[in-house]
């Protein structure tokens, strides 16, 4: 099994609960609650942060932040051009992509890139949802630090998955391209510290 990995990095939920919400930095719970469903953008540029030495906070600091900064959108979500803003305060080359393929995503980790990727929630594109209707592309953001071959011989990402939901909290999570390319959307950022993309 072939395994390269960038960084290693911590892994943050994005669900907030009575046990978290004043250690992740939010005034109330209510607050906190408010924020469970949306903060996988932050959650996984904490994480981001966190591995690459910046002490960043936590997740209700870093929504504060975010909001302060315009990382966030009503209806839409975290923008990550906003993202990658607030990771150069920290001293860290970020850089929103579009039009990506799976390649482009290897390709960036082999050049020692850690990458916010976004996919379908759980790798769950074209099934239904509990709620009805059917899963599109993208939507829900999640860092990608490594990759390489299963046992299988299969190509992987190595990734963690932050949720609102604790049974879809997934760490060191070994992701195929056969589950990660339908559910790509095409969009992420890159990071890395202190170094401009050759």
């Amino acid at each position: 099994m072939e395994r390269n990995i960038v960084q290693r990095l911590p892994f943050y939920t994005q669900r907030m609960t009575e046990d978290n919400w004043r250690q992740e930095g939010f005034p109330s719970l209510a607050e906190a609650e408010s924020w469970t469903m949306r903060g996988c953008g932050i959650a996984s540029l904490r994480m981001v942060l966190d591995g690459l030495g910046c002490a960043c906070g936590g997740q209700g600091d870093m929504i504060a932040r975010g909001l302060a900064a315009g990382a966030y959108k009503e209806g839409v979500g975290w923008i990550h051009w906003g993202l990658a803003h607030m990771a150069k305060d920290y001293g860290v080359f970020a850089e929103a992509r579009r039009g990506q393929r799976p390649e482009d995503v290897r390709s960036a980790l082999e050049q020692g890139f850690l990458c916010i990727v976004s996919v379908t929630p759980f790798f769950q594109y074209g099934k239904e949802r509990p709620e009805g209707g059917i899963y599109g592309k993208g939507g829900h953001l999640i860092p990608v630090y490594g990759y390489g071959e299963d046992q299988g011989g299969r190509k992987i990402f190595l990734l963690h998955h932050p949720s609102a939901f604790p049974e879809k909290n997934k760490a060191d999570w070994e992701v195929s391209w056969e589950a990660f390319a339908p559910s790509f959307s095409g969009n992420m950022i890159v990071f890395r510290k202190g170094k401009a993309a050759k």
